[in-house]
């Protein structure tokens, strides 16, 4: 029989490299106690890593640069969402370097969030949750929201058609078509361009599995 150290490392290591996560996620593996004690002497053996009080990390490490890389900020964003049960989607141009649309990294990240406006400072990066009325919360896929997100960052009519073949790669047709349908009371204009991508990505899926004739 499992002890609770090895059902937590157990979801640890499933999760992965780059994980974040609280105590909370481990809640139904044991007590609070228990798994405080656990989580924190595996910090302090260097197992995971402490990025702020209650929040870890499985940290990501690099051969090249012999050294630890810094948490994914999208990822303690998520963790913290779960810890406090907030509902978050990233705002505007975090959203738009979360899809590969901004290659440049923010100097912080913001997310919109149901719970209250927040800032944390971790490793020398920000990410920061800002209270707002939850409109796109209705979406409940997470990438969905994201979409919208970046799109309406955009502005209406200044899509590229570079951007829109960055998109068309992150899905599948099918994928796209469901976002479609459930995005479908949105603003018109945001709507529309969510559509053409779903067309592009299945156009290029079509022309990809032509035979090719000598």
């Amino acid at each position: 029989m499992e002890s609770i150290t090895e059902k937590v490392f157990s979801r640890i290591y499933g999760h992965g490299r780059g994980w974040v996560f609280s105590q909370i996620d481990f809640f139904d593996l044991g007590s609070k106690d228990a798994i405080d004690k656990i989580v924190s002497r595996s910090a302090k053996k260097g197992t995971i890593r402490r990025l702020m009080q209650g929040l870890y990390d499985y940290p990501i490490y690099s051969k090249l640069l012999e050294e630890e890389l810094p948490p994914k900020m999208d990822k303690v964003a998520e963790a913290v969402a779960r810890k406090y049960t907030w509902n978050i989607i990233p705002e505007g141009s975090t959203a738009l370097h979360l899809l590969g649309l901004d290659l440049q990294v923010p100097a912080r990240y913001t997310f919109l969030s149901s719970g209250p406006s927040r800032e944390y400072h971790i490793q020398e990066q920000k990410v920061t949750f800002l209270h707002r009325k939850m409109s796109h919360t209705m979406i409940k896929d997470h990438y969905t929201a994201t979409l919208v997100q970046a799109i309406q960052a955009i502005g209406q009519g200044n899509i590229t058609n570079k951007q829109i073949k960055q998109l068309s790669s992150l899905r599948t047709a099918k994928e796209y078509h469901k976002i479609v349908r459930e995005t479908k009371s949105i603003t018109v204009w945001i709507h529309d361009a969510i559509m053409h991508i779903a067309n592009l990505t299945e156009h290029e899926e079509n022309n990809s599995t032509q035979p090719i004739i000598a």
